[in-house]
């Protein structure tokens, strides 16, 4: 008992020397001491996207203290200490010198000078020994207190038996990723991890709403094989023009805008398609939100086709209707009048246009 006190009180005036040392300009250090471990290796080891990285290494003497000095970190990141499989993450954040302890067990280490460090303990902890949903909600709460630390970017990270503890496919627990990712983004946004999880967050997220799309386009195919989609507006000169007048032809349904980016080289898009297809007995018809009416005939009174306006712009019944969200977006009716597709780019509309000649 007395050897063991004067070991603890020999570790703790080595802790003293090497915290009065200091870490110098630009660097961060670990030092500290682990009992009982003479001879094992102790690893410092960065932790990556897609890898861990062996920093430094010291085989431990009899003392067991250690000391590590590195480059700080350009922004926060994560380290860790390793002996075996046994290890303790740490969060490093500016010129700190963070202190380990180790009495028993390297995971239940004392960590002084990094409260960001001790939580990630806490959290690894919380997730060993507490029931699931327990942690879920313990670090639910740690994320939405502090979305920009360390600590909770660790924490929508984190995993149990190889299954991710909160899942980015989930609409609830996305609110914990898109928390951390919205932060780091703003904050740091040259930072690597900031935009590998914000782009993360994104392709979900833009993932889904393709999804929902193509479902709502699927829908609405089935919807206009009952019932043709009409529509009714008036043209240039005043008159009335009906979609429905070209049933029965292959029609494209352009829903565009003449104060739309390059809309001058659009409409040449379009007079390629016109002028291809036309004879084949294609024709097209298009509708323009535009809020000057006199700006609208100047522009598209020289077009061969049908051209017709909206009254209250996007708030139209035929934007509603055909579920316009973007400017432009093109539909094609086959000659059962039926929508047989929604296209964003010409290329693909030529396509569908070739396969339903």
């Amino acid at each position: 008992m007395v050897m063991k006190r004067l070991n603890i009180k020999l570790a703790a005036i080595g802790l003293l020397l090497l915290a009065l040392t200091g870490c110098g300009k630009d660097t961060f250090c670990v030092s500290g001491h682990v009992n009982n471990a003479e001879g094992e290796t102790l690893y410092l080891e960065q932790l990556g996207l897609m890898k861990t990285e062996i920093i430094d290494s010291v085989v431990l003497s009899k003392n067991g203290t250690f000391k590590f000095r590195e480059q700080r970190p350009e922004y926060p990141d994560l380290y860790r200490l390793r002996i075996g499989n046994a290890t303790l993450v740490l969060a490093v954040d500016s010129l700190e010198h963070i202190t380990v302890e180790v009495e028993d067990r390297l995971p239940e280490a004392v960590i002084g000078n990094s409260e960001k460090s001790e939580q990630i303990r806490e959290l690894r902890r919380s997730l060993r020994d507490k029931p699931l949903d327990e942690h879920r909600a313990f670090a639910k709460n740690l994320i939405l207190s502090d979305p920009i630390s360390m600590v909770s970017y660790y924490a929508v990270f984190q995993q149990k038996a190889g299954l991710p503890v909160f899942n980015i496919y989930d609409k609830g627990d996305r609110v914990v990723f898109s928390a951390v990712a919205t932060s780091f983004n703003t904050w740091m946004p040259k930072y690597y991890r900031s935009k590998a999880l914000y782009n993360q967050v994104m392709d979900v997220i833009n993932g889904e709403r393709h999804a929902q799309q193509v479902a709502a386009m699927q829908a609405f195919i089935e919807e206009s094989e009952n019932t043709f989609l009409d529509i009714n507006l008036p043209d240039e000169n005043g008159e009335n023009q009906s979609l429905s007048q070209y049933k029965g032809k292959l029609i494209v349904v352009d829903f565009a805008s003449t104060v739309m980016d390059r809309y001058t080289g659009y409409i040449f898009e379009m007079k390629d398609i016109y002028n291809t297809y036309h004879s084949r007995g294609l024709e097209i018809y298009e509708v323009y939100p535009d809020p000057s009416r006199l700006v609208w005939e100047e522009q598209v009174r020289a077009l061969p086709w049908t051209t017709v306006r909206t009254e209250n712009g996007v708030n139209d019944i035929a934007f509603r209707t055909f579920n316009v969200q973007a400017i432009p977006t093109l539909f094609l009716y086959n000659r059962k009048g039926e929508v047989v597709g929604r296209f964003g780019d010409f290329e693909s509309l030529k396509k569908a246009i070739e396969k339903a000649l």
